[in-house]
């Protein structure tokens, strides 16, 4: 278990991560965030990379700042070190000196994702360099892995049979992988637990599954003008709100009264509509950006930028 208690990471001119209280547990948690998040500094943090500015971080209860827990505990940063003039197989070995890795599942790996062995890894695509170095994260003996953003560039093709290898490998060694990622449709299909962090704060701290129960679609037609504004003076807490033409379509925080709705505009259609689950996240992300917002004094952004 790793324990993240009352911590703040402060730069000199920002502060990274404000105060933040949570647990971590066995299985898959996706940490998401927009740039600047905090979840970078957070993996480092844990990884002992960065030192806390305040708060403590304990795995197994013991602190990670002791060096007690470097063994069990792999960071795959998003520019992991390599000697240009390394094969896979120099990669290997360079990391055997600090790590143990499992060699047979390493060789499993490289072949299923058909890495030339022989080649130098500064001939590499990016996506080979990625796949090379997801196959060697999963191949460690150690209980804890962070992935950060270790996805960009690979084929979806392959991405998904790595989806495939990090369910087999966590759920049989009951492993915790605490990856960051911008592909949202990979955190959905992956997780089983998601952090959502705003400006080093916790939005969100779930399960998969009830991430986006609280939230509803609509869309609608009125007579009369309808803005984000009058619909928010009825006591209906917007999260998104977009007009186009005629047609409106808002998605709030918990369930509207249509009766509400048709005691006070003009309407001729109003329905609820699914919410996509690829939109799920990014509701959630949007809803953060506005909790954080509204603790910081801040206006809100326009959600064009965020949905």
């Amino acid at each position: 278990m790793i324990n993240i208690n009352g911590v703040t990471k402060a730069f000199e001119k920002s502060i990274a991560i404000n105060n933040l209280t949570l647990e971590i547990g066995p299985g898959v948690t996706g940490l998401v965030g927009h740039n600047g998040a905090g979840k970078t500094t957070l993996l480092r943090l844990i990884a002992d990379v960065y030192e806390c500015t305040s708060g403590n971080i304990l795995i197994d209860g013991k602190s990670n700042a002791l060096g007690e827990n470097k063994s069990n505990l792999f960071f795959l940063s998003d520019d992991p070190y390599y000697d240009r003039n390394s094969t896979i197989s120099d990669v290997f070995e360079f990391y055997s000196m600090f790590y143990s890795i499992n060699a047979e599942t390493f060789r499993s790996l490289v072949i299923k994702f058909e890495l030339p062995g022989g080649k130098k890894i500064s001939t590499f695509s990016k996506g080979m360099k990625r796949q090379l170095f997801i196959a060697l994260t999963l191949s460690m003996n150690c209980k804890y892995i962070l992935m950060d953003e270790a996805f960009d560039g690979i084929d979806p093709m392959v991405l998904e049979l790595i989806k495939d290898e990090i369910i087999k490998i966590v759920s049989s060694e009951e492993k915790t992988l605490i990856l960051s990622s911008h592909n949202m449709s990979l955190i959905e299909r992956l997780c089983d637990k998601l952090i959502i962090l705003d400006r080093g704060i916790i939005g969100q701290n779930g399960n998969m599954e009830d991430i986006g129960t609280n939230y509803f679609k609509y869309q609608c037609f009125f007579n009369k003008e309808v803005t984000k504004e009058s619909l928010e003076e009825l006591g209906i807490e917007i999260i998104f709100f977009k007009k186009n033409g005629s047609l409106i379509n808002f998605v709030s925080l918990g369930e509207v009264d249509e009766t509400l709705i048709k005691e006070n505009f003009e309407t001729i259609l109003f329905e609820t509509i699914p919410i996509e689950h690829s939109e799920i996240i990014a509701i959630e992300m949007m809803a953060t950006k506005i909790r954080t917002q509204k603790l910081n004094g801040g206006e809100r952004d326009e959600e064009k930028d965020i949905y």
